[in-house]
């Protein structure tokens, strides 16, 4: 299980192209929170980036089902803090 504040799922979910799930981090209860770190923690095995299974997981527990994310690479420049 990863355990992360909702404002990095917030910012991953922004250098992944997803703004509007980003959007809905705030609003989310810790239950849910909780569910989205234990799934990342399940993807961590198998996904090469922490950042990326966070972004899978928060997909997959705010949508209900498993997608890509909107872009296949991270940007970083005017989204992450400090780049």
């Amino acid at each position: 299980m990863m355990i992360v504040e909702p404002e990095l799922i917030a910012v991953d979910l922004r250098t992944y192209g997803e703004d509007e799930l980003a959007s809905r981090i705030p609003t989310l209860d810790s239950a849910t929170l909780e569910r989205i770190g234990r799934r990342a923690g399940e993807l961590a095995v198998t996904t090469p980036l922490w950042a990326t299974a966070l972004v899978l997981a928060a997909i997959e527990i705010l949508e209900g089902a498993p997608r890509e994310p909107r872009w296949k690479r991270r940007r970083l420049k005017g989204i992450y803090p400090g780049m």
